[in-house]
């Protein structure tokens, strides 16, 4: 059975990033319509020509309200949602919100991405200019998130849902295969300074990194591996997606045909919906560090700030974090855990570029939590955090 797309499809499937190009493309082409969009992302523009080997920008494309599919039948809707939260934050924006519709009798895939500054009430007052999509989840919570993202995409509910934040993207990357350039991929797919259409062309990349990542696994093959990086996936983010669910849903799209051979299954919309030309880029690893360069170009000429992320303050702020846990550790368990909960469920030390320092921190973050639950007398918590590590050192070795 083909189960390493499993782990690409649905636990990866929104890598809730996006990308930001400069003003130089090499090859830049006209298209009608969404459907020519599909077309060019596969590697071959509207005039049959194989645009593959460009580097960046394969085309410009016209997104119309009325290109696309309209499958009928079963669907499941996974709202994938990357957060912005600072190291130990509790609090989450929705920076990155793309909701995933599974057509199971009809074999396709549609993606909706909706950006984050789209208006909803967020619970402000309307003079504030807060009450937008992204202040939902972090001002009113899940719940009433998934009630606005359903809204404004236009469907009844959300059935399972997938949130990840900074950290937890690292390591998804990584799984997908960017491991020597997991962070500038993460840098290019949340870059939004640099276009001129500033956040409906990042978040349409968003969309697009999805769809390819999709068609690019999907038919892979490899029982064990696949297993094994579909449990890594689920472990590594907040979900209430099982791995059951998970092997159902792409087991009924393929009995219905969907193959990485047939781009015309699976699409990316915007929604709010609008016309507008956006540019369409090949996010595989070659391309990423080519488009992270002229990222850098636009931002510097246009003496914008990129956000760069510094790994020396991170580092410093963590193991200030993990030494204050280590000096309450003796006297007061509670504290341990009130200090390196959200860090855990962060995956904080996927961050740490030197593996064996990001080994360290894990291990002493993981082993203070697992000491402290059972000294409050909550084994199955110190449990889940051993049946993580497992996972992960397993992850690891099979890659």
């Amino acid at each position: 059975m083909k189960v390493l797309s499993r782990a690409l499809v649905v636990a990866l499937i929104g890598i809730a990033v996006a990308c930001g190009p400069s003003d130089s493309t090499v090859i830049e082409k006209s298209a009608d319509s969404a459907a020519a969009s599909q077309q060019a992302t596969a590697g071959v523009n509207k005039d049959g020509i194989d645009t593959s080997t460009f580097i960046v920008t394969d085309t410009t494309v016209s997104l119309r309200n009325d290109g696309f599919p309209t499958p009928s039948g079963r669907v499941v809707n996974v709202m994938v949602t990357g957060l912005d939260s600072r190291l130990g934050d509790p609090m989450g924006h929705a920076d990155a919100n793309h909701l995933v519709r599974f057509f199971l009798d009809s074999g396709c895939i549609e993606i909706i991405s909706i950006p984050r500054d789209t208006p909803h009430d967020a619970g402000f007052e309307d003079t504030t200019g807060l009450n937008k999509l992204t202040n939902v989840r972090a001002n009113r919570g899940r719940n009433s998130y998934h009630v606005a993202a359903a809204e404004i995409a236009g469907v009844s509910r959300i059935d399972y849902w997938v949130e990840f934040g900074f950290s937890q993207a690292i390591g998804l990357l990584e799984l997908m295969g960017y491991k020597e350039n997991a962070s500038s991929t993460l840098r290019v797919l949340r870059s939004r300074q640099a276009y001129a259409a500033g956040d409906y062309q990042r978040v349409y990349n968003q969309g697009q990194f999805i769809r390819q990542i999709i068609l690019r696994a999907f038919d892979q093959t490899d029982n064990f591996l696949g297993e094994l990086a579909l449990r890594a996936s689920l472990a590594l983010v907040e979900t209430n997606l099982t791995y059951d669910v998970c092997d159902q849903m792409l087991d009924a799209l393929r009995g219905r045909g969907f193959t990485d051979t047939d781009p015309s299954r699976i699409w990316v919309r915007l929604k709010p919906s609008l016309i507008t030309k956006l540019k369409v880029y090949s996010f595989d690893s070659a391309n990423v560090n080519a488009i992270d360069k002229q990222i850098s170009q636009k931002i510097s000429r246009l003496g914008l700030d990129s956000v760069p992320v510094n790994g020396q303050t991170y580092e410093r702020r963590l193991y200030n974090l993990v030494q204050k846990a280590a000096a309450d550790s003796a006297r007061s368990a509670g504290s341990v855990i009130r200090l390196l909960r959200r860090p855990y469920e962060q995956r904080a030390w996927l961050q740490i570029k030197d593996l064996s320092k990001r080994k360290m921190y894990r291990n002493r973050i993981c082993g203070m939590l697992v000491a402290s639950y059972r000294r409050v007398k909550n084994p199955d918590a110190a449990k889940r955090i051993e049946d993580y590590i497992a996972i992960e050192d397993r992850a690891n070795a099979g890659r």
